[in-house]
């Protein structure tokens, strides 16, 4: 017992319950940190649906669907896609679409067009009414949308 206390007695130190809680304290500070950090890096996605113009002009065997300024300049082609559909009810279509090229770093940029061929099943004497919409994926919401008659 006597050589425990003469080790102690001249020893200043934090109590045990003092280190704990200053442990504790530097773990919740050091957490804290990491999840605003990583928080900011993951939660930085867009909120909004960017919009474009979007008008459709005949064009040999198609249309060709021409691209306006969008209100974001940043939106990647990858990123968009389209819903295209025939509004009057009658035989669906086979559709042909040109887009421009969707690769990494390739914008949305006005001006720039996609061409539509909507193949009407062996009958060409039909006319249909047909909305094409571009949809960005990223939010889900349309950017755009024209109506056309062939």
């Amino acid at each position: 017992m006597k050589a425990n206390r003469k080790f102690i007695e001249d020893e200043e130190a934090v109590s045990a319950v003092i280190g704990v809680i200053l442990m504790v304290a530097i773990t919740v500070a050091i957490s804290a940190t990491v999840y605003v950090f990583v928080s900011g890096m993951l939660g930085g996605g867009p909120t909004s649906t960017p919009t474009v113009s979007v008008v459709a002009e005949p064009s040999g065997a198609g249309n060709t669907i021409t691209i306006g300024t969008p209100t974001a300049s940043d939106i990647e082609w990858r990123y968009v896609w389209y819903s295209c559909s025939n509004i009057t009810g009658q035989s669906e279509p086979t559709l042909t679409i040109t887009w421009p090229s969707r690769a990494t770093g390739q914008y949305v940029k006005g001006g720039q067009s996609i061409f539509v061929t909507a193949g009407l099943n062996g009958n060409p004497s039909l006319t249909c009414e047909y909305r094409f919409t571009l949809v960005y994926n990223t939010t889900g919401g349309s950017m755009g949308t024209v109506t056309w008659t062939q």
